[in-house]
């Protein structure tokens, strides 16, 4: 598989920047998220990663960090990093009993923090991640962890039920845009894929996966997040955003009933 070369030179930019602040400190650094999946797309997609230390960094080493990431963003804006930090030990312990720890948030560097520190991570790490620097994941003792990557997707149902679905407008709001559209219509469909599967799919395939797997009245509103995602360009398949906004809310809320039911009693009907 390919990797898109605007990803490779922002990971390039990034292990240049790091040497160049901390020398020696990043053994290895692996693409994850859609730059590994063959599905990054540069007006929706971040640049995923998982960088890899003998240590944890001191508090100088975190203040070289947060410098040099603050030049790297102000350089190269987009498309943005988004990762982790993490040790050997880390990556052989896996997500469950870690500590928090250096992580980039759209660019943004935090010199402690939980994101992206979860078994989807080590799942992507295990199965598609390309290898920057350092040797291949399959020889690192990778954790590896199956039904806490189901447990992980249950949360992540919850969780989008909560934030597409409840009572604060905010987030349904955002479903007036396309991007919104995309993220909630395509993310429920990889959550459902997860569950079925124990597989993480690129967001690409989980629309596909969707198309196949949920009833007609639902393909609308899935060929629309596909439109955006691959071809933002071509023309909407809805009249107005209002109408669009209302079939990702009921997808939601569909996906999420039937992915609960399915993760909890093993099976249950597409949703229709």
């Amino acid at each position: 598989m390919i990797t898109h070369p605007l990803a490779l030179g922002v990971a390039d930019a990034h292990l240049a920047a790091v040497d160049t602040a901390v020398p020696d400190f990043v053994e290895a650094l692996y693409l994850v998220g859609s730059a590994a999946m063959g599905d990054f797309r540069p007006s929706l997609s971040d640049v995923d990663f998982v960088a890899v230390t003998q240590a944890r960094p001191g508090n100088g080493e975190l203040v070289a960090l947060a410098e040099a990431h603050a030049r790297l963003a102000l350089e190269r804006p987009t498309p943005a990093l988004d990762g982790i930090y993490l040790t050997w030990d880390d990556l052989r312990d896996g997500p469950v009993g870690i500590p928090d720890g250096p992580c980039v948030q759209r660019g943004r560097f935090f010199a402690s923090g939980c994101h992206d520190r979860h078994p989807l991570t080590w799942s992507v790490l295990g199965t598609s991640a390309v290898t920057v620097r350092g040797p291949l994941c399959a020889g690192t003792g990778l954790w590896r962890g199956a039904a806490h990557l189901e447990r992980w997707a249950l949360a992540g149902v919850d969780e989008c039920r909560g934030r597409w679905l409840g009572t604060d407008t905010a987030d349904e709001a955002t479903l007036l845009a396309a991007d919104g559209v995309e993220r909630a219509v395509l993310g429920m469909c990889r959550l459902h894929y997860i569950l079925a599967t124990r597989v993480v799919p690129s967001k690409s395939d989980a629309g596909l996966y969707g198309l196949i797997t949920f009833p007609p009245e639902w393909h609308r509103v899935i060929d629309e997040a596909l439109r955006i995602r691959r071809e933002p360009a071509a023309a909407c398949l809805y009249e107005t955003p209002g109408e669009r906004r209302r079939d990702a809310l009921a997808f939601v809320r569909a996906v999420a009933d039937d992915a609960r039911a399915s993760g909890t009693d093993g099976g249950g009907p597409p949703p229709g």
